[in-house]
Parts: C-alpha cells; structure tokens; sequence
C-alpha cells in the first residue's frame, strides 16, 4: 500500500511537471523578431522588401501580462507603442514619408509606382514627357511591390512627367531611389519649362541610391505642374526609380492671409502691396495717390503723358520729369511717317487722321468702306467695295421660281442652281426698299420677318481673289439677324444671333480670307417687330486690306 501511494505521487508530480510535452513559452528572440540575417533598416537606410522587417508570421504575440520581450523584439500588442519609423516598411503608393515626417507632406502622387491601371503608371506620363519605353517593375522594388523602368539609349535626353497639377508658391525638396544603368537629371514644368535641369546624376547598377533635387515656385501654379525625369544612356537594366517624394518647406506666409492687392512677405511675415497696388499714398510715387481699390494712380494736376493734361490748355505738355503740366506743344518734335496718320494736338501721339483708315474696321462714321489705295474712308458704292450693290440702291423686277415676280435688289436674291428653297429661302415678300431712314445712299432694304424661324437671304455668287478682306454692314431697327459666308472654300463660322431694338444704325463687322469661287453672303433674318419698322440693313462692303 505504503508503494503503491510513492507510485500514485510519483505520478501525480510527473503528470503537473511534464503533463503538455509542448507547453506555451514566451517566443525566444527568433520568434519574436526578423531572421538574425535580417538587418532592421535604420530610418536613413534603404528599406527592405516587403515582409523581410516584419516579425515571423508564425510568432505567437507575448501575452501583455507575461514575460515582457526584450527591448525591441516581439510584435507589441494593440495598446503598445508603435515601432519606430525606421522598422516598418512605409505603405506601397502611400505617400508615408520618411521618419519624423507628417503623413500629408508628399505632394507627388502614386510616387511609389503602386498603381498601373494599364501600360503606364497612373497619375504619371504628362504632357512633357516623350520617353517612349515605360515599364512596370515587380521584383525588388525599393518599396512596395512595384518600381518603374525607363528606357532611353539614346544620347539625347526624354522625358517622363508626373500628370499636370496646381502646385503652391514655396520651396520644395524632391527625393527618389534610382537603380539600373543610365544618367537621370530633374526639371519642372510651370508655366513654361525650368530655366535650368538639375545635373545628372549616374546610378548604380546593383543597389538603390537616393536622388535629391530642389527647385522654388515663385509663385503658385494651377493645373500645369509637371515634374519632369530627363533620362539618358541608359542600357541592360536601364533606369529604374521608385518612392519619389517631394516635400514643401513650410513657411511663415502660409499662416497669414492678405487682400487681393497684397502679398505675405515671408522674411516679415506681414502683408505688402503688390507692384503698383498700395495700402496709402505712402506705398506709391511721389506724384501719384492711392485710390480706393487700393491702386497707385496719378495725382491731381501731375501727369505721365500729355493727354492727362488737356484739362489745362494753357499748360498742354506733361514733362517727364517732375510730372507736372507745363506750356509747350505735344507736337513738337512728332513726325508721322504713315501718311494716313497725324499728330494729336492733345496727346502728341501719331494717330489716324479724321476720315483716314487702315481697313474697313477704321471706318465707323458715315463712309463705311476703306479705299486702300488712298486709306480714305468711302462710300458703299465706291469701287474699294467688292459686294455688288452693297448699298441696296438699285432694285428690278424678277420673276422668282415658284414665287411670282417681285420687286428686289440687284446682285442679291441668289439661289441655289437658279431655284429658291422654300423651305429655307426668305419669301421674296418679305423684301422692301426702304427709304425712311437710311445709312447711306437713297435706300436700304427692310426684313419683313413676323415669324420666329430665320430665313435665309444672300447675295448672287462671284469669284474673290486672293488676299484679306474686311467687311462690315449697318443693321437698325427691331428683330435679330446673323450672317454667315459660303464659297468653295467652304463655310465660315457661324455667328450668333445679334439682337436689334434701336433706331440708331449699328455696324457689324467681320473678315475673310479670299482666293475663293463662288462666294456668297448670307443673312438670316428673324422675328422681326413692327414698332421700329422691323429689320434694315444698309451698306454691306468688304474691302481688300
């Protein structure tokens, strides 16, 4: 009895000390942290690929309120301090930037290659780039799980760029991993390209190396951003770039706001007026004063020219120098080489004469066509004038296909193959001479058009030599009307509607180039209103320039 209780204790010792073969243990140190042939990256080092800096999937995590791990090993529980920086390896495309950096500081996007919706990397391939061979790399990225590849052998530089995007004033460092074979150098595109690359830079064919380069925005730029990779001589591996990460340097501006007419100064931090914009008559010129839109502009009694001092005709010359109005002759000295031009008394400046013209465009008063031979202003039956009785002063009796015979101007009424359209030819009814009051000349034609729907009117079709033509017409009255011009050439452009509701004669003016068959002019007259007779139209001309 007295044996066989040793053997029942013998047992029951041997079952609490060894009862599980496998009893939990706190994991050792190559349970709980990387394969010793692992080094933890340090937060200045290249980081390793994916999985190599985490602990050992298989590692059980220490339970919190056993045996606490060594400094620095075993995976910490959810309340625990996250590692540092430097040991983890940062999200793929994240934009996660170096330790102690705020999460938000990378301004590039997909800068780690992450995402390929197709043949090119998203968010990359701008404008400015013009590199041809763009790969997706998928094996020793520097981080993540993708790289980018660029291939150019040539000698001569091609480019690859990020998308356009708006970029804030400030001063920006860029940083990138380059591996493979080839020479790459960094520029930026804002409004034009940067005035200067960066140097090239030569990278190694086994191990990745940092590139830094820095540029400054003067000022902001909206949606033309690109930052450009100018790749060369590239070969075997060619040129592989991965974690690109510009960082803005914050700056004391970027807490203060100022009006419209200023700018932060960064060195103060304060508010100055822009160029020629003031806060008090103290920001500008000694002869100017500050207005109310906060703008530099000239005094009272001074002067930048000669016509601020016409409201003093005793004293007509501004002097430069102090900006004071003196006695004298704006004239004085002036010479006008073109003989279509003279001096301004009032602002001695060289300026058409009175009735004088370059093109139709100059000749706005009652002589609506330039002679170019004379650069006089004439009238709409002078022949400068190459539409046919421009001035709607001859009208004859036609017999109209389909219509009847009727009552209208000469060179006008064209019709396509000598048949009216009924349904797009203006009824030859709703044609009048009208005398009542004109432009220019005994007659102008009058649009009769009560319906919404524009009809088309135009003139007879006649070949145009070559050269630039300036054209204008006169159009009163109440109703809307467009033009349009139609030749072998082919249509011009359409206009819009112009709508008319005054007494008082309005020009139109347009151009077109010659050299052309079978030109036409085309009006499309509608709904016209009786209070003001409906639509006139008076003295059409184009002029060669």
């Amino acid at each position: 009895m007295t044996l066989f209780r040793v053997f029942l204790t013998s047992l029951l010792v041997c079952v609490v000390a060894c009862g599980d073969s496998n009893p939990a243990e706190t994991p050792d140190a190559g349970q709980s942290r990387p394969d010793a042939s692992v080094e933890t990256p340090d937060s200045g080092n290249p980081l390793p690929d994916a999985g190599t800096g985490e602990p050992d999937a298989g590692a059980e995590t220490p339970d919190a309120g056993t045996e606490e791990p060594d400094s620095g090993t075993g995976t910490p529980d959810a309340g625990a301090e996250t590692p540092d920086a430097g040991s983890e390896t940062p999200d793929a495309g994240s934009g996660t930037p170096d330790a102690g950096g705020p999460a938000d500081a990378n301004v590039i996007d997909n800068g780690g290659f992450e995402e390929w919706p197709g043949a090119l990397p998203a968010l990359w391939s701008g404008s400015t780039s013009n590199i041809e061979g763009v790969q997706k790399v998928t094996t020793q990225a520097f981080e993540g799980v993708n790289a980018a590849r660029l291939i150019n052998p040539l000698t001569a530089h091609r480019r690859f760029s990020t998308l356009a995007k708006s970029m804030p004033a400030g001063r920006y460092t860029c940083t990138y991993q380059a591996r493979g074979t080839g020479e790459v150098r960094n520029g930026y595109f804002g409004t034009d390209f940067s005035t200067t690359y960066s140097s090239y830079t030569t990278v190694d064919p086994q191990t990745w190396k940092q590139v830094t380069y820095t540029f400054n925005l003067a000022n902001p730029v909206f949606e033309t951003f690109e930052l450009i990779f100018s790749v060369r001589n590239t070969s075997g591996e060619h040129l592989l770039i991965d974690n690109v990460r510009c960082v803005r340097t914050p700056e004391p501006c970027d807490q203060v706001s100022c009006e419209a007419w200023a700018r932060c100064d960064n060195a103060t931090a304060t508010c100055q007026p822009l160029s020629g914009r003031c806060d008090d008559a103290t920001d500008c010129n000694e002869w100017q004063s500050c207005d109310a839109t906060h703008t530099c502009v000239t005094a009272e009694e001074r002067c930048t020219r000669h016509a601020d001092c016409a409201a003093t005709p005793e004293t007509p010359v501004c002097d430069t120098t102090t900006h004071l109005c003196v006695e004298g002759d704006p004239c004085d000295g002036v010479t006008c080489n073109n003989p279509a031009t003279s001096c301004n008394p009032t602002t001695g400046v060289c300026e058409l004469s009175e009735g004088a013209c370059f093109t139709t465009y100059d000749c706005r008063g009652d002589l609506p066509a330039c002679d170019a031979a004379t650069r006089r202003c004439v009238a709409a039956d002078h022949s400068a004038n190459i539409i046919r009785n421009g001035g709607f002063e001859s009208w004859s009796m036609r017999s109209i296909p389909y219509q009847g015979v009727y009552s209208v101007p000469d060179f006008w009424y064209g019709l396509d193959n000598g048949v009216a359209d009924p349904g797009t030819e203006i009824k030859p009814s709703r044609l009048v001479r009208y005398t009542d009051a004109v432009h220019g000349g005994m007659a102008a034609l009058q649009f009769v058009v009560p319906i919404q729907v524009a009809e088309r009117f135009s003139s007879e079709k006649f070949n145009v030599p070559a050269g630039n033509y300036s054209c204008s017409y006169r159009v009163r009255g109440h109703g809307s009307i467009r033009h349009r011009s139609y030749s072998s050439g082919g249509w011009s452009p359409q206009t819009d509607f112009l709508a008319v509701d005054s007494d008082e004669w309005q020009p139109v003016f347009f151009r077109f180039t010659g050299n052309v068959r079978d030109w036409r002019l085309f009006f499309y007259p509608s709904r016209s209103v009786a209070d003001r007779a409906h639509l006139q139209v008076d003295d059409v001309v184009c002029t060669k320039d």
